[in-house]
């Protein structure tokens, strides 16, 4: 009876530390993945900070005149409209 008891004993014994290890395994792949997706979250927020820091040049490059270029369109459009 007894011999029964501690070769159930073992193989819960072995079960877990066979789990552990499993456990373990996935642990390290999931500290990988986390390292590999850290780079590439780190890799987008330096491209779109210097896509950025890009449009604010051209921004700030721009000529001020937009309202002259959208009230010229408007009597372009108006003079298509008449003439036709």
């Amino acid at each position: 009876m007894t011999t029964d008891l501690f070769l159930q004993l073992e193989q819960k014994v072995e079960y877990a530390v066979d789990t552990i290890e499993l456990l373990r395994l996935q642990i390290e792949e999931l500290e990988e993945e986390n390292l590999a997706l850290k780079a590439e979250h780190e890799k987008w927020r330096s491209d779109l900070t210097s896509l950025i820091n890009r449009l604010d040049q051209v921004d700030a490059q721009e000529p001020k005149h937009n309202h002259d270029y959208e009230s010229e369109d408007q009597s372009l459009e108006e003079d298509t409209f008449v003439s036709a």
